[in-house]
């Protein structure tokens, strides 16, 4: 991924938003991320290469990587051709692609783990300790076992996707509660009152804290890209940031999120699976 040009990109389509400017209502919060996240994905639409996820992909692998390993296996291909004649240039084409891509490919893939040691919090520091410390497992496909699930005395298995599926949405997300729970003899405490401002600095250290290879949500904004583009959008998200705190207002969408069931019966199996993939 080329960094530069996609900031350069989205320097151009920030410059087409109106500048940005405190915000105390709610239509003009709800206008400021909306035209931010338009102006981010459209560069993702036009910088981002689409590739084909498969069982081998991995997320640092690069545009150049691909070129480079085309360029050196169709060398070698031409160099069968001219295998009895060592004197060829063909040989010595072949030996510099071949010692270029695997340069990169090596540079590549010490860079992904490089950052994500570098931004690793608990418990990430524990998991880099037991990557690097325990055995390779065996690497067989994740699936979810039967479920049991315990219903008043009767116990009811769940074996099919389907029904696993409605067992782990009514586990992870119970009925909800009677719209009106409060008491109204109750004396409640005062709500808190915030303190400050948020500052840009403070945002910028936030940033740069991000996982960047977290999934990415229903806007598919990944924290790499707010990452790598944050000093052309740390001013307005402050502004938005700050009308949230003083105003208590709140962009909607942005409290949306996508949850996954995952089973884990191996977690260092998974955990190696995530970072090598």
């Amino acid at each position: 991924m080329d960094w530069d040009k996609f900031c350069k990109e989205l320097s151009i389509q920030l410059a087409n938003l109106p500048q940005p400017t405190p915000i105390d209502s709610q239509e003009q919060l709800e206008h400021s991320c909306k035209s931010l996240m338009k102006a981010i994905q459209r560069v993702i639409v036009t910088q981002v290469l689409v590739t084909n996820i498969t069982p081998k992909s991995k997320r640092w692998w690069m545009k150049e990587l691909t070129q480079l390993h085309c360029q050196s296996n169709k060398l070698g291909r031409q160099l069968y051709d001219w295998r009895h004649d060592l004197g060829h240039a063909i040989h010595r084409a072949h030996v510099v692609a071949s010692k270029q891509y695997q340069k990169l490919l090596d540079q590549t893939r010490e860079h992904h783990w490089r950052d994500w040691l570098e931004k690793g919090e608990d418990p990430d520091i524990w998991s880099a300790h037991r990557l690097t410390s325990t055995p390779w497992g065996n690497g067989g496909k994740t699936r979810i076992p039967m479920l049991i699930h315990k219903v008043g005395e009767v116990e009811e298995q769940a074996n099919t996707n389907q029904d696993k599926g409605r067992m782990l949405a009514k586990g992870f997300f119970p009925a909800k509660p009677p719209i009106n729970n409060t008491l109204d003899e109750f004396s409640y405490l005062p709500e808190c009152k915030s303190k400050g401002v948020i500052t840009t600095k403070q945002i910028h250290v936030q940033l740069k804290r991000l996982k960047p290879y977290k999934a990415l949500g229903p806007d598919s904004i990944t924290n790499i890209v707010l990452t790598k583009s944050a000093d052309l959008i740390i001013e307005r998200l402050a502004h938005i940031y700050q009308a949230m705190l003083r105003g208590s207002l709140m962009y909607k969408p942005w409290k949306e999120f996508v949850m996954v069931s995952v089973a884990m019966t191996k977690v260092n199996d998974f955990e190696k699976s995530a970072i090598e993939n």
